[in-house]
């Protein structure tokens, strides 16, 4: 007599076996045959996610429900169906979350955040004046809330909106650096969370914390200057793990990575990537990320994967040995629709897992 079990019933050790040969979407979709399969990648999901390497995601402008993943090492492609994007255009990507806005704004326009793998979603009233970047934080205390923030890099100001809100604060910061600068107000272009802080960075590359007490402001860190000229695409933060970076992009074609040495407060260059990796694309979609945690890890390290600015599909491969970069076509078995045209980006799987949470401080 045949001894078998009903799915639902199948051991972990069995399901640690058939998903350690999966990506991360059939990781997803995994989850979607039974509640005890469910049970099993809710559990696993940020461990599993961690493994998996980025992914190529395309969003059309002209698609109502529809975007697309593609698996750049196994030559995969994904359709995923999401909620919520007619009339709408992705304007950045926070903690894994694509910041959905309208195209035609209303009195009543609202920004989404929408998770594509978890389909989790968080709205807020468009901010009252332009904004060019966005970050999704999460607090604890006195009451479980997100919190999100905007800022542009043409003005000095910046909004706050908590979850529990209904109207952003906007708080001006540029008198606050009158007495410190003299000549332009160092605007502030970019903004990260780490180690519970809001760490932001100036258009001079200058960094600071920004405090969200009951009158926010910006605290300018003493950190030794590095001898940079302005950066025409300038400069951009990036936590990678208990690592604080900062990308310095020119044209498209000059890349200069630097960590900030807290206990010296100097950035260091980075002159090498060892099993490191950057993923860089147009604007959003940016992470290190280390080769050797990804399954199949026979992959070119210290390089930088760099999405062209184009709609010909493909990514650049630039060395640190100032070698000529190589370009790698999107190739893959299922045709990929006209409609997907959008210029893509990044996608780190590992980023949907959670939000980075701010300090009691």
């Amino acid at each position: 007599m045949v001894n078998w079990r009903p799915w639902p019933e199948l051991p972990e050790e069995l399901l640690d076996l058939i998903t350690k040969s999966l990506g991360a979407i059939d990781y997803l979709m995994f989850g979607c045959v039974c509640r005890a399969w469910r049970l099993y990648v809710a559990t696993y999901r940020k461990e599993f996610m961690a493994s998996q390497p980025p992914l190529y995601f395309f969003l059309s402008k002209r698609a109502n429900k529809v975007c697309y993943f593609y698996g750049i090492f196994d030559h995969r492609l994904y359709k995923a169906i999401l909620p919520n994007l007619k009339g709408k255009s992705c304007s950045g990507l926070t903690c894994g979350y694509l910041v959905m806005e309208d195209k035609k704004k209303r009195e009543d326009s609202q920004i989404c955040l929408l998770n594509p793998f978890t389909r989790h979603e968080l709205h807020f009233p468009s901010p009252p004046y332009p904004h060019s970047r966005v970050i999704l934080a999460s607090i604890a205390k006195p009451l479980s809330e997100f919190v999100l923030i905007s800022f542009d890099e043409c003005h000095p100001y910046f909004h706050l909106c908590r979850s529990s809100d209904c109207n952003w604060t906007t708080y001006d910061y540029s008198d606050q650096f009158k007495a410190t600068f003299r000549g332009r107000i160092p605007l502030i272009v970019d903004g990260v969370v780490f180690k519970g802080k809001i760490y932001v960075l100036t258009i001079d590359a200058d960094i600071g914390v920004l405090n969200l007490n009951s009158h926010p402001y910006v605290t300018l860190l003493e950190v030794k200057r590095v001898g940079l000229r302005l950066f025409r695409k300038g400069y951009r933060l990036l936590r990678y793990e208990e690592h604080l970076l900062m990308i310095c992009i020119a044209n498209y074609k000059e890349y200069r990575v630097y960590e900030l040495d807290f206990l010296k407060m100097e950035w260091v260059p980075m002159q090498n990537f060892g099993d490191q990796t950057l993923f860089s694309s147009f604007e959003m979609g940016l992470g290190f990320c280390n080769i050797t945690r990804w399954k199949d890890s026979q992959q070119p390290s210290n390089c930088i994967y760099d999405v062209t600015k184009s709609f010909s599909h493909n990514y650049k491969l630039r060395f640190s040995d100032d070698s000529l970069p190589q370009y790698i076509p999107i190739t893959c078995r299922t045709y990929l629709p006209e409609a997907s045209l959008g210029i893509p980006f990044w996608y780190f799987p590992h980023l949907s897992c959670n939000v980075d949470s701010l300090s009691d401080e």
